[in-house]
């Protein structure tokens, strides 16, 4: 069984590398961002993916949507047991939520059933956030600090697009101000950065 995983923190991939190795898994690849973990399932084609939360670039979420839809099943990794963040991974089509803090036979576990097909997620609650994908991408890269021009030069997009897409999202959140539209965001668990500490300490 082929696996990858997505953490941008060193010493987690390893020791999660090493969980799977001696469970018989065999490790593909390690990416430290979602672009990364993006280009390393689209280069090596794993069974399942094990994905930080609070990625860099791309986040967890959207990177699980996009390797959901070639087909890879996806366990998304977690330090924080939040509902809000259970229910986004479930609507992103993870098979599995995760905690750091569980033991590694919760991880085997999980990453062996997600391969067989088995989702071990409870069906989530309608999703009224309504973001498009791109506006959550817009709105990630805001929450990372990144000027407009930056994110228009990642994405291949004019400024006037970016402001266009994060207009919107700020409509859509009610959010009136940028800190308010990026607060917002990542206390619903639509975008996560590390050590964001807000209505919750997200992951």
């Amino acid at each position: 069984m082929r696996t990858a995983i997505v953490d941008d923190h060193t010493l987690v991939r390893e020791g999660i590398a090493r969980i799977l190795t001696e469970a018989g898994f065999e490790v593909v690849g390690q990416a430290a961002s979602g672009r990364e973990g993006w280009r390393l399932v689209r280069d090596t084609s794993p069974d399942v993916a094990i994905l930080d939360a609070a990625l860099p670039e791309l986040s967890g979420v959207d990177l699980c949507r996009r390797l959901r839809q070639r087909g890879v099943a996806v366990v998304v990794l977690s330090m924080f047991d939040d509902p809000e963040w259970r229910a986004e991974a479930a609507r992103a089509g993870a098979a599995a939520y995760v905690l750091k803090g569980d033991p590694p036979a919760a991880l085997v576990d999980a990453v062996r059933r997600a391969a067989r097909g088995e989702v071990l997620l409870p069906p989530p609650p309608p999703d009224a956030s309504s973001l498009t994908a791109r506006e959550r991408e817009v709105v990630q890269l805001v929450a990372e600090g990144k000027k407009t021009s930056e994110i228009a030069h990642l994405l291949s997009r004019s400024v006037a697009t970016v402001r266009a897409h994060k207009a919107s999202a700020m409509r859509k959140l009610g959010a009136h101000t940028t800190a308010a539209l990026v607060r917002t965001a990542l206390d619903r668990g639509l975008v996560c950065i590390p050590n964001y500490k807000g209505g919750h300490e997200h992951p």
